[in-house]
């Protein structure tokens, strides 16, 4: 037998150990592929979809790519640790270490090799379907297939030189042991775990402390927060695991009430080691869902309400402001309501004046204006687009403020003839965002009336009921009045804006989603792979106990218990962390018009713990059957 068959056979020999492994490869190679296709088809630049979805497309790339170099370097080195007994022999046996290193090496290129071919060949039978979903949720026709030839060399160099760099670096970084310690292998005898009390507090105190100032935070404060509440979650998690989890277990060996019922006494005997023992794996895991769960929450929330947000900032169909001196406003008027009718779209129309009022901010400063509204115009206005009406006094102004906290206008600086009037705040988004780019005021009509403005400007509004399907004409429209946007006068349209927005959500919810799931699988990996590195040990082991009367029903109780403590303990945590973090952005994604995260938040924690519990439950039959196959 030569030194290649020798290593392909280890592999073949170790095929369920390597099987989460070559799966999470497989699945790493097929993403980066499948978007490789994407981002280099040739009717990307010259079709309908936004050049940013291939720039999303090439973040995610990098994201993917870097993911799996340490995803992959982790499960080598966790391969190679649980395998010093077969080195052990092996160098009994002649082996040096220079050939030891050889054998790592291939081992890894024949993984690698085999996760590329199978990575790209699926990505190829499924990379139609993949388009159709792209188009589906891009709304845009799904982009044709063609022969990726660029995309499969980008994908053969980029991951067989990730390869090689994980095994080249496993190799420089791998421990000498002698030759005792690599036969005793996994056998070697363990203390029993212990926790230090203030590390464990530690734990207690910085998770607290993180949700705290999560939950506090609100608005702008959010992102200033992200990073120190992100550092402190990190931290107080790894703690959590390695720490506090241990010495709560401590803590319940102590009560004999609860240590000796039933099966307990082995539960949770096992259970410190394994919570010793996969400490860090857990928190790899309780971190990588946490980045998943709560990166398409968040996509799916911005995805969810595009329609509703584009519609509170764009509140007609069509808007149109024009300066009193503007001498084209009839003849835009026209060519707007033309291009409606001709398009057979039936609309109705809405006009209001405003009048610029001098406010001035202080004596150092060049004095700024306000927009002015009369209550009735902009109640009418109110109603047909479906806002709330305001009631002002006759001495108040409702004031809508451009951004939170925003005090321009302080009591008393608004003057109309000798009447001081008082600003009445209001929560939400002004009617008309677009209207002047300044703060907004509504006044009494009376009042209004005897106001001497600096300057006015005419504002229109047009309702269209299937507005979505003006996106032609309103791209039109822009592009005959020089891009909607000149010093006399401005036209949005609602339905090309909503459409460029829906495409850059769901660009990123397309993204997210692939890349998240990506996450998902290697952190069900790690726990699979993590279970069966452990099956020999657990063969001995209750293979012993069964010998004094431990019975079938009472071991699968047993394996369960543990099993679900190493599937679901770091996945609840994670679920935990993302739903202080989604209270968190509730308060900032709200100043980005998204009412809510909590539908969609629900979804897909339900959606992902479901698939756990799945995954969970075939890997516990599968690991009972081998496991009661050996003790039985």
């Amino acid at each position: 037998m030569t030194f290649r068959q020798f290593a392909c056979n280890n592999v073949s020999r170790n095929k369920r150990t390597y099987a989460a492994f070559f799966l999470s490869s497989v699945f790493s190679v097929m993403i980066f592929f499948i978007y490789a296709m994407f981002i280099f088809h040739p009717e990307i630049e010259n079709g309908e979809i936004n050049a940013n979805v291939a720039k999303g497309m090439m973040v995610a790339e990098y994201i993917i790519y870097l993911f799996s170099f340490f995803f992959l370097f982790y499960c080598v080195s966790a391969f190679l640790k649980k395998r010093e007994k077969e080195f052990g022999i092996l160098f009994m046996h002649g082996m040096t270490r220079w050939q030891r290193n050889v054998l790592i090496f291939m081992e890894n290129l024949i993984i690698g090799s085999l996760a590329i071919v199978f990575g790209i060949g699926l990505g190829m039978v499924l990379g139609k379907l993949f388009f159709l979903f792209a188009g589906f949720l891009l709304d845009v026709e799904a982009l044709p297939f063609y022969l990726p030839l660029k995309a499969i060399a980008l994908t053969v160099v980029a991951f067989l030189f990730l390869f090689v760099a994980i095994s080249v670096c496993i190799v420089l970084f791998l421990k000498r042991s002698n030759l005792l310690e690599l036969l005793q292998g996994s056998q070697r005898p363990k203390r029993e775990p212990t926790a230090s009390v203030f590390l464990s507090l530690l734990a207690a105190g910085l998770l607290g402390t993180a949700y705290a100032l999560a939950l506090w935070a609100e608005g702008t404060y959010v992102p200033v927060l992200l990073l120190p509440v992100s550092a402190l979650t990190i931290a107080g998690t790894y703690l959590l695991f390695t720490q506090l989890s241990v010495f709560i277990i401590r803590l319940l060996k102590r009560n004999r009430r609860v240590y000796w019922k039933r099966t307990n006494l082995v539960t949770l005997s096992d259970l410190a080691y394994r919570m010793k023992d996969n400490a860090r794996m857990f928190f790899l895991v309780c971190i990588v869902s946490t980045v998943a769960f709560c990166a398409i929450g968040t996509l799916a929330a911005l995805a969810g309400s595009i329609q509703e947000t584009v519609v509170k900032t764009n509140p007609f169909a069509f808007e149109y402001h024009s300066m009193a001196e503007n001498k084209q406003e009839q003849q835009h008027l026209a060519m707007i309501e033309t291009a409606l009718r001709e398009g057979g779209f039936p609309f109705e129309k809405y006009a209001l004046t405003v009048r610029y009022l001098p406010v001035p901010t202080s004596e150092d400063e060049r004095d700024a204006s306000v927009a002015v509204v009369k209550q009735s115009d902009y109640n009418r206005f109110a109603r047909a687009a479906g806002a709330e009406e305001v009631t002002v006094g006759d001495r108040e102004a409702v004031y809508f403020p451009r951004w939170p906290d925003e005090k321009l206008i302080e009591s008393g600086t608004l003057q109309i003839g000798n009447v001081r009037l008082q600003p009445k705040g209001v929560e939400g988004f002004p009617l008309l965002p677009s209207l002047t780019g300044g703060p907004i005021a509504v006044v009494p009509d009376e009042l209004y009336d005897r106001a001497k403005p600096v300057a006015e400007q005419h504002s229109y509004g047009y309702v269209v009921d299937n507005w979505k399907e003006t996106k032609e004409i309103g791209e039109k429209l822009e592009q005959e009045l020089g891009d909607g946007r000149t010093r006399s006068y401005s036209l949005s349209a609602r339905a090309p804006q909503y459409y460029i927005l829906k495409q850059m959500a769901n660009t990123g919810l397309f993204i997210g989603l692939f890349v998240g799931v990506l996450f998902f699988v290697a952190a069900a990996s790690f726990l699979y792979f993590r279970l069966y590195t452990d099956l020999e040990n657990d063969k001995r082991q209750y293979g012993a106990i069964t010998k004094i009367g431990l019975s079938e029903q009472e071991l699968s109780k047993i394996v369960t218990t543990q099993i679900a403590l190493l599937f679901f303990a770091p996945i609840l945590v994670a679920i935990v962390h993302s739903a202080v973090a989604f209270v968190s952005l509730q308060s900032m994604l709200k100043l980005m018009l998204i009412a809510s995260v909590f539908k969609p938040t629900v979804i897909v924690l339900a959606s992902f713990v479901l698939v756990q519990f799945v995954y969970f439950w075939i890997i516990r039959n599968r690991y009972l059957f081998h496991l009661k196959k050996a003790v039985l």
